[in-house]
């Protein structure tokens, strides 16, 4: 199938690499050259540097050849302007990256096919605007959060087990390591007790602010 995704970020070279793999034709489209250039090098998917809610960009990718459309930006505005074009263009189908459950109703009225929501795919939202090194909030849940830290490099858990560094004195027992961004090998990986960290990872932690911050303050004094 011919696939055009819009939206060069983790997500959208995460998806390209995977649409690639199973041999469909896949155009990236997005604003930054770098990431574009950078998407084609990797991949070998064609790469459009522009703006996805304009007539011209689109023509350019060919969208009138298109069978899916993917919007996966982080603006939900932005993807819904993506699929409003996509409509007029006949695409069967449209699929979405909502961040904001209050576009449901609209990418539902403009005929989005397929919405995924932040609350059922958390790495989607996890991975919104990692590329700052400090810690930041991504999602509430209840009385809980999701934040990501970096590995500071130098760390003296690099190259460790995520259970040598949560049973690290002051750790709070109540904050767990939901996820963790590989940089160098570009992958996410599920951890679990025995899983290597490596400075530059990206860790993602679940818990409560107070005991987040805790967990964060020994993380970041972590040099050697």
């Amino acid at each position: 199938m011919y696939i055009i995704v819009l939206g060069g970020g983790l997500i959208g070279k995460a998806l390209t690499k995977a649409l690639v793999e199973a041999k469909h034709d896949v155009t990236v489209i997005d604003k930054n050259s770098e990431i574009c250039e950078e998407i084609y090098a990797n991949y070998g998917a064609i790469s459009i540097t522009g703006d996805g809610t304009k007539l011209e960009t689109l023509k350019n990718a060919h969208i009138n050849k298109a069978d899916v459309a993917i919007g996966v930006t982080p603006d939900d505005s932005v993807n819904l302007a993506f699929s409003i074009l996509s409509k007029h263009f006949k695409i069967p189908q449209i699929m979405v990256r909502m961040s904001d459950p209050a576009y449901e109703v609209v990418y539902k009225f403009v005929g989005v096919t397929n919405i995924a929501r932040a609350t059922q795919l958390l790495i989607d939202q996890f991975i919104v605007n990692i590329e700052s090194p400090e810690l930041r909030k991504v999602i509430n849940i209840g009385d809980l959060v999701i934040k990501i830290i970096n590995m500071p490099e130098n760390s003296i858990f690099d190259n460790k087990k995520i259970i040598d560094m949560v049973k690290t004195k002051g750790f709070p027992e109540n904050v767990t390591i939901t996820a963790i961004y590989k940089e160098i090998e570009n992958k996410f990986i599920a951890p679990r007790g025995n899983n290597i960290i490596n400075s530059k990872d990206r860790i993602f932690m679940c818990g409560s602010p107070k005991d987040i911050k805790k967990a964060a303050k020994i993380i970041v004094k972590s040099i050697k």
